[in-house]
């Protein structure tokens, strides 16, 4: 497989793997940010912000380990893009849910009288 092609097949590969996950938390997450931002243009940023990373990292994660990894068959190629795209997503899912469960309250449970 050509070589230029095989890239784009990885970078795509980590684009839809990164669509599919903002477009599962998109609406959750607008929601919780608004709940937690002072106004809403604090959260439309946040929101952009968000998808931006969400991109960048595992995009950013699959063209590394294709400049460090030389395997002699393109399928072994895309499965490391796509593992490599998972890693970055679950690096990015992290970062971010760590940050906002520090803006996440639970409600403190009500004691039971008798």
């Amino acid at each position: 497989m050509n070589t230029y092609v095989l890239l784009l097949a990885e970078a795509l590969i980590s684009i839809a793997a990164s669509l599919a996950v903002l477009h599962v938390l998109s609406r959750p997450l607008l929601n919780i940010l608004n709940q937690i931002c002072p106004d809403e243009q604090a959260a439309s940023f946040w929101m952009s912000y968000t998808k931006v990373m969400l991109m960048i990292a595992p995009l950013l994660l699959v063209l590394m380990v294709d400049m460090l990894s030389h395997f002699s068959s393109p399928t072994d190629t895309l499965r490391l893009a796509l593992i490599a795209a998972f890693a970055g997503l679950l690096i990015g899912l992290r970062s971010i849910g760590k940050r906002l469960g520090q803006f996440v309250r639970v409600p403190a449970q009500a004691e039971h009288t008798s």
